[in-house]
């Protein structure tokens, strides 16, 4: 009766370029989803008109800032809109 041993092997070269393909392909799908959502999350803001900007504290120069402090790509640094987040 024979034994058959299973021994872990480092993967080849081939295996490890498929998994460097696998992971970039993954990073630029989670990308381009990020920027999807920023784009929609400010492209909602700026169709807002001036006065309602104004009634929840916003100017509309500030707009790609905010998006960008929600999506956590820049550091939050206003306080009401960090509250209002779910």
């Amino acid at each position: 009766m024979s034994t058959s041993v299973h021994t872990l092997h480092a993967p080849t070269a081939l295996q490890r370029f498929v998994f460097a393909v696998v992971a970039a392909l993954r990073s630029g799908a989670a990308a381009w989803q990020r920027s999807r959502r920023r784009r929609a999350a400010l492209r909602e803001l700026q169709s807002l008109d001036d006065h309602i900007l104004h009634d929840i504290g916003i100017h509309r120069s500030e707009l790609g800032s905010l998006v960008a402090e929600v999506i956590g790509a820049a550091p939050a640094t206003r306080r009401a809109a960090m509250r209002s987040l779910p």
